[in-house]
Order: C-alpha cells, then sequence, then structure tokens
C-alpha cells in the first residue's frame, strides 16, 4: 500500500454510472437500478456537464429524498426530531405518496445533486486518498485528468487496501 497510487484503485468511469446533469431523477434511479440488478453495489451516479466536467454527485439518500412529496420535508436542516404528529399523517399521505413520488422524478438531477467536496488525481497516494475520504465523510472520490473526470476511488477498496496492511501485520 504504502506506494500505491489512487489510479491503481479506481473505477474507470467507463464503469462506474454517471449521467448529464440535465437528466431527469428518474434516469438516475433507472441507472442504479440496473446496476443493482447486474451486481454491482454502486451507490451513487457521478454528475457531469456536457463537456463531461464534474458537477456533482447523487446518492441512494439524495434520490429518495428527491422525489419525497414536499409536504413531507422537513424544512429546517437540523434535525430535531419529528412531530408526534408525522407518522399518523403518513397513513393520509400514504394514498398520494406514489403520485407526487412520480410528479417528482420529472425534476433535473442538478436541481438534487451533492456537490464534491474533493477530488484526486492518478498520482495521489491511497494516504491522501484515506485522508481525504474520511474528513469529507465521502463514500467516493472522482479521480480528474485535468478538469475531466477519469475515474471514481471507493471508500471500500481503501478499507481493503488499508485491511491488507492491519491484518498482514497482526498475522
Amino acid at each position: 500500500m504504502n506506494n500505491k497510487k489512487a489510479g491503481e484503485l479506481m473505477v474507470p468511469i467507463s464503469e462506474y454510472p454517471h449521467i448529464g446533469e440535465n437528466a431527469a431523477i428518474k434516469d438516475a434511479f433507472s441507472i442504479l437500478r440496473k446496476n443493482f440488478e447486474e451486481g454491482r453495489g454502486y451507490r451513487s451516479v457521478l454528475v457531469l456537464n456536457e463537456k463531461e466536467q464534474l458537477k456533482g454527485v447523487i446518492g441512494l439518500s439524495d434520490l429518495i429524498r428527491a422525489v419525497e412529496p414536499g409536504f413531507l420535508k422537513i424544512k429546517s436542516d437540523t434535525y430535531q426530531g419529528f412531530s408526534p404528529e408525522y407518522p399518523a399523517l403518513t397513513v393520509i399521505w400514504q394514498e398520494i405518496f406514489s403520485e407526487k413520488c412520480r410528479e417528482e422524478a420529472g425534476k433535473q438531477v442538478k436541481e438534487v445533486m451533492t456537490p464534491v467536496h474533493a477530488t484526486v488525481t492518478l498520482e495521489d497516494s491511497i494516504a491522501k486518498v484515506a485522508y481525504l475520504l474520511v474528513m469529507t465523510k465521502s463514500r467516493i472520490l472522482p479521480v480528474l485528468d485535468k478538469e475531466k473526470v477519469i475515474g471514481v476511488v471507493r471508500l471500500v477498496d481503501v478499507f481493503n487496501e488499508i485491511a491488507d496492511v492491519v491484518l498482514l501485520n497482526n498475522q
């Protein structure tokens, strides 16, 4: 692991799900569902502009939050607990929930994507990648060559590299 670089662990962009920023949220659902059905465990989709420049990422939670009807959304960014009437109200909302989800799925991905807080290059060390993943609380880090995304380093792959080192030293 000492000399490994991000490029050695990355999943090439040709294999990682990505979508245009103007695509519908429904398309992102479709991409991730297809990946799950094919046995790949990708939990997010990179969002690119028409020049293939990284604009953001959209994950499972982002997608669920995106189609959640507006009347169910919590207005505060700070969690303060749910109102006791929320569970009871969901019974009433259930009747229109599916319809509202389908309506919301027409929104563009760029409206709900999460900005990327860090990126790496092919030559960045695994130590730097691990540091950035932990500090940004990310599960993936896009790998860039200039401004173009060429791949993704995943938290699980960095974990496996570190596990190999830790477990080798313990044997």
